[in-house]
């Protein structure tokens, strides 16, 4: 793509990002809503047009460059079952003391598809109740990891255990 033409899509590219922004903000504010009224909607639409500015500026801000990959959604579908086999392995935790293990592990590093897959991999891992990303560092891909989880649907074995991102 030449100059010119990366120059006139990136009004269209913005545009786009403010629109999805805006529309996620205003749903999630809808769904947590009592009631839908029509001034509610609007106060919800507005509201997430100023956080949708806020996010790309943000966004561009950050040197952080990252690109999807498809490990985010296999780790996704795995966040709420292992979310609910957390909670319900947690009274047993609580009475009985369950192991804790505090483990060092590789991550990829170096570019935007390694970063995205780090990301993911970190937010997936951090979003369950019996594990959390406490360290990670970017140079070298090292991530440690604090556990308490052991057993279906092992999460941290499935975001863990894979070396590359995929192409």
């Amino acid at each position: 793509m030449n100059q010119q033409t990366a120059s006139r899509a990136a009004p269209a590219r913005a545009a786009l990002e403010y629109a999805l922004w805006t529309a996620a903000g205003t749903l999630f504010w809808l769904a947590t809503a009592s009631t839908v009224t029509a001034v509610e909607t609007a106060v919800a639409a507005a509201v997430s047009l100023v956080c949708a500015v806020l996010a790309r500026l943000a966004r561009r801000a950050l040197p952080f460059r990252a690109r999807p990959v498809r490990g985010w959604l296999r780790w996704a579908a795995a966040v709420p079952a292992a979310t609910v086999a957390d909670l319900v392995r947690l009274p047993g935790w609580l009475r009985t003391g369950q192991r804790e293990e505090l483990r060092e592990a590789g991550m990829p590093a170096g570019g935007p598809r390694e970063t995205g897959w780090r990301a993911g991999g970190i937010v997936a891992l951090s979003a369950t109740p019996g594990s959390i990303v406490v360290a990670s560092d970017p140079e070298s891909g090292a991530v440690k990891v604090h556990s308490i989880t052991s057993g279906w649907p092992r999460l941290d074995e499935q975001v863990l255990r894979e070396k590359e991102p995929e192409q």
